[in-house]
């Protein structure tokens, strides 16, 4: 007989901000960072807004750092945490992506750090996954652990239950702006051709897109629905598809009259 059941893992502690370890670390983020500058008091840290760094730092062996930190949720964890980051490195490999025509904002696909070394000689590969909606899961976690980011600004818990207010989840304030925008429709000419396009894709892609649109918050049901913020980006992936599916076509002729 075992000590211990077959499928026995340990429980997981709730740690509230997530540390990135050796080897892979996949995350989504949630929210909008709130950047600052990072210094270091007696081993505490202490933070400054954009707007008020210092002029120099406490310990002059440890220089003022530039610091991004938002919410995630950490897959290892299966928890929502805040990511907090100074490595310059992680830094501009995001901002790359969201620059990014063909990735754009993080909120809509998860993040891979693989973080290798130690110390000085640590390194950071940071690289995207394809898009993919936000789990109902994901969502209710968040819900259920409200944050207060500018808390970190004065080292109090930003998940205390006495905050007046808390960060917004990005994908539901992104929808409230594109229900707006909604006001100023698509022309119809171009909706036309985007529809046009859309049917001389890969049938799959097709019904994967549609089902794609469905689940977003609020739903969208059809091209008809597309929001004008979100029509640049949509098309764009339409017309990559449509391409890639005619050279695909164009490959599998020129195969069968080979026979």
């Amino acid at each position: 007989m075992n000590f211990l059941p077959e499928n026995y893992e340990s429980p997981k502690t709730s740690n509230y901000y997530m540390k990135l370890q050796e080897g892979e670390n996949r995350f989504r983020i949630l929210t909008q960072p709130v950047l600052g500058w990072e210094d270091w008091v007696d081993n505490k840290p202490v933070r400054f807004t954009m707007d008020s760094k210092p002029a120099k730092s406490h310990d002059p062996q440890k220089p003022i750092r530039h610091f991004w930190a938002f919410v995630v949720f950490n897959y290892s964890e299966e928890q929502i945490q805040v990511l907090h980051i100074t490595q310059a490195t992680i830094r501009k490999s995001i901002e790359a992506l969201c620059k990014d025509k063909d990735w754009g904002s993080p909120y809509f696909y998860d993040i891979k750090i693989h973080k290798t070394g130690e110390k000085t000689d640590t390194e950071y590969n940071v690289n995207p996954v394809p898009h993919k909606v936000l789990d109902q899961y994901v969502i209710s976690c968040f819900k259920n652990r409200p944050c207060n980011l500018n808390a970190l600004f004065t080292n109090e818990d930003p998940f205390a239950t006495h905050w007046d207010s808390y960060v917004e989840l990005a994908i539901e304030s992104i929808s409230k702006i594109n229900i707006d925008e909604k006001k100023t429709s698509i022309p119809f000419k171009d909706l036309l051709e985007l529809k046009k396009t859309f049917s001389e894709c890969d049938p799959k892609y097709q019904k994967e897109l549609i089902h794609t649109l469905s689940k977003m918050t609020p739903s969208i049901n059809g091209l008809d629905d597309i929001p004008i913020g979100l029509y640049e980006k949509i098309k764009q992936a339409i017309n990559k598809n449509k391409n890639e599916y005619e050279e695909t076509l164009k490959y599998s002729d020129e195969l069968f009259s080979r026979k």
